[in-house]
């Protein structure tokens, strides 16, 4: 079948194509990596070039580009596109109407990744696909019940480059789920990794909200990645909730706290364990981070948690069974 793929620029949306690709026998005749922030221009400027098949996963809505999205499908559709949208992040019940009304195929589920919602619609025999979906969620949605999610991540999301990813689909699309090259890349970022967390201390100050503990940093270059380094500063300082920012954007971390309550009050949103929201530093905070003097935006940045986690509250999320497969 000859179809496009718009994914999510990471592991969850890079399985989500893999699957896709494995239920309909065939490999997408092109792909589109992006951000949910950006879904809208993509489709606006997207061209069949008689491609009829167009398929997104992982890519979530929002409020602000919503109209945009709609008219851009619509305008596809009219000219004989036929669109469906696979996703798992949290959306408002009038925008799947709103999709549904123009003739868009809506798949949405909130309690698996969003692979695991390509699957279960598109194929749930699929051996492989449960095992790689099994890896993807434990990862994606901060399950981690799968050791293989944890590696595989890291190899999906070593190399941005376009070339890197649609080869990592071509790989899962033929069953393989590790190999030799895999491996040597895994003990490669492994012991960059290792080094990494030498020099966390300089990035990250710990705070007392409402009687817990809260982490918040300031992006560093290089490994390790922020998801890890999340989990070992909580255990380390037994903190509850790990935040960190990079300039533009925030995210939010926990274990056990709603924490996508919090990247909403801040206009984003995401997965009740990992979300975020965008977040532009002062000039001035930036220009201090990039020559290494990291606490002022710290202090910046912790100032907002503390008004946020403040107003809000702490909520523990209970855990629905969560569907891999």
């Amino acid at each position: 079948m000859n179809f496009y793929s718009i994914v999510h620029n990471d592991f969850d949306g890079t399985a989500s194509a893999a699957v896709y690709s494995r239920a309909v026998g065939s490999l997408p005749a092109n792909i589109w990596f992006t951000e949910p922030t950006k879904i809208h221009n993509l489709i606006g400027k997207l061209e069949l070039r008689g491609v009829n098949k167009i398929m997104i996963a992982d890519i979530g809505l929002n409020e602000g580009t919503i109209d945009q999205v709609i008219s851009a499908l619509k305008s596809l559709i009219s000219k004989g596109a036929s669109v469906q949208w696979f996703d798992h992040h949290v959306w408002k019940e009038e925008w799947k109407k709103k999709l549904a009304d123009i003739g868009v195929e809506v798949y949405h589920d909130t309690q698996t990744c969003g692979a695991g919602v390509v699957h279960n619609v598109m194929n749930p025999q699929d051996e492989f696909s449960s095992k790689l979906v099994s890896a993807d969620c434990s990862v994606d949605i901060w399950l981690h019940n799968d050791p293989m999610g944890e590696k595989l991540r890291r190899i999906v999301e070593n190399n941005r480059e376009f070339s890197w990813k649609k080869k990592i689909i071509e790989t899962f699309y033929n069953g393989i789920l590790w190999n030799d090259e895999f491996q040597s890349i895994l003990e490669k970022q492994v012991d960059a990794e290792l080094k990494g967390y030498q020099k966390l201390w300089k990035y990250y100050r710990v705070l007392e909200i409402n009687g817990k503990k809260v982490v918040v940093a300031i992006r560093w270059r290089g490994p390790p990645d922020i998801s890890y380094a999340a989990q070992f500063l909580m255990t380390r300082e037994k903190a509850d909730v790990f935040v960190s920012a990079n300039g533009k954007a925030i995210s939010f971390r926990s274990a056990k706290i709603d924490v996508r309550r919090f990247a909403a009050k801040l206009g984003g949103g995401g997965h009740p364990l990992a979300a975020g929201a965008s977040l532009n530093m002062p000039l001035i905070y930036r220009f201090l981070r990039r020559v290494g003097i990291v606490s002022p935006a710290n202090k910046w940045v912790s100032n907002i948690v503390k008004n946020t986690i403040s107003d809000l509250g702490y909520f523990e999320y209970k855990q629905k069974n969560i569907s891999t497969s």
